[in-house]
């Protein structure tokens, strides 16, 4: 499955907010199954030296989506896959190698789930969420999500629902740079590591930038949680 080459078509894309876009992909292949937190490796263009240029893309649908493949960016200056993205219209094609990846949920929690995020990394841990929700466990589900102003934000609508819906979950979105009032102010590993004593066997899902990630986890490693079995990351790069 990793190996082969699949092929999607551009439905529809749309601005979430400042340089981010979400791009919806149909697909007809039934038998292209994966699990929330996985990822694609797309095709984005040929180098000079003409070998094939790829870059890999979380997943932002739910497996449920069947024949759609939903995937978050953020639009960066002179990026080769931003580039790319940015020329898209409706009917377009692509192709890609996947799904594949390691960061999925575990099987069960025994106890709190806690997903951290700085920006698109959200992108995967929405469908985690889902997923993680659906199931008949008793735990708290925490969303600790960073990101710096207003016009960053996106999903506040996906995220009211699941709230709405269910009583055990919970979102925290951190603005590190607020241009006007916001109630959760700073950068978003702090206020994880304040809720850490009240948190009963929880497991820890980190995505975003590097320097999060390292930050979080090594924290919560000196406080006593358990890297290999409480932590699981997926670091992102623009």
């Amino acid at each position: 499955m990793e190996n082969r080459i699949h092929h999607a078509r551009l439905r529809s894309k749309r601005p979430l907010a400042n340089h981010t876009v979400e791009y919806l992909f149909s697909h007809d292949e039934p038998d292209l199954h994966f699990r929330p937190g996985q990822f694609l490796s797309l095709r984005v263009g040929t180098s000079a030296s003409g070998h094939a240029e790829r870059r890999s893309y979380s997943i932002a649908s739910s497996p449920e989506q069947r024949g759609e493949l939903l995937l978050v960016l953020r639009l960066v200056e002179d990026g080769v896959g931003s580039q790319f993205f940015a020329a898209m219209a409706p009917g377009d094609p692509i192709s890609f190698t996947g799904p594949m990846g390691f960061f999925v949920n575990d099987l069960s929690h025994p106890g709190d789930v806690v997903y951290v995020a700085t920006g698109t990394g959200i992108a995967p841990i929405l469908p985690m969420l889902i997923e993680t929700l659906s199931r008949p466990e008793p735990g708290r589900v925490e969303l600790y999500w960073g990101l710096r102003h207003e016009d960053d934000l996106f999903w506040q609508d996906e995220l009211q629902t699941l709230t709405a819906k269910h009583p055990r979950f919970k979102a925290h979105i951190y603005l590190s740079q607020p241009r006007g009032f916001w109630r959760e102010r700073g950068r978003v590993v702090p206020p994880v590591l304040e809720a850490l004593p009240s948190l009963n066997r929880p497991t820890f899902y980190l995505c975003g930038n590097g320097q999060m990630i390292a930050e979080c986890k090594a924290a919560l490693i000196a406080r006593g949680v358990e890297r290999k079995r409480q932590i699981r990351t997926e670091a992102f790069f623009d």
